[in-house]
């Protein structure tokens, strides 16, 4: 299943939503979880499979931007009513953004672009700028949405070549444990076996 959505935190409704600093939600968010002092299980991103054409293009992937709560450990639930909290006792290994960067490059090496996937700060023709819209769980329908917008810039110039949003679902069936984490991985390969092959039939 697969679905695009607005990736706001916004309340719905006629009223106007009060309005929230990112650090508030992430604090809060990591203060609903301080009753629960045993040590959290810790859960890695994955890379995807994918399947590109070779290009002659090269490319860099900065680190994604996210706002809070995705630029933090959290395994961020979404509630019917907009409100947001977090998976009990579970957390990323890292920041989302930080894991993607690297699941990214990894992605692009899967698909047979060693050679033009730049790392270590060198230079390349194209940037793969990923901002992180979602990458939570929607407990009114138990399923985990990962959304990016992707924009392909030309690093000489920073041209935008193209622009486009990747999203994708999975069902989830308990909000507890490794549940969400492996959905939300589900979803995420789902995301990046299209995104890869995209910017790379682009980048010629």
């Amino acid at each position: 299943m697969e679905r695009t959505t607005s990736g706001t935190l916004a309340r719905q409704g006629g009223r106007k939503p009060a309005s929230f600093s990112p650090m508030a939600v992430a604090i809060a968010l990591g203060l609903s979880g301080c009753a629960n002092l045993v040590t959290p299980e810790r859960f890695d991103i994955h890379a995807a499979s994918a399947r590109a054409r070779s290009s002659g293009a090269t490319f860099v992937v900065p680190t994604p931007t996210a706002y809070a709560p995705l630029d933090s450990e959290l395994i961020v639930v979404r509630g019917a009513d907009g409100s947001l909290s977090r998976v009990p006792g579970v957390e990323w290994a890292d920041r989302p953004p930080a894991l993607l960067q690297a699941r990214i490059v990894q992605t692009f090496e899967n698909a047979g672009l060693v050679r033009q996937i730049v790392v270590g700060g060198g230079s390349a023709e194209y940037a793969l700028r990923v901002d992180l819209r979602r990458f939570d769980v929607d407990a009114a329908s138990h399923s985990a949405t990962v959304e990016m917008t992707a924009r392909l810039v030309a690093e000489n110039g920073g041209r935008i070549v193209a622009a486009k949003i990747f999203s994708a679902s999975e069902p989830v069936g308990e909000i507890a444990g490794a549940a969400p984490a492996t959905a939300l991985n589900g979803a995420l390969a789902g995301v990046l076996s299209r995104m890869i092959p995209w910017a790379a039939s682009l980048g010629r």
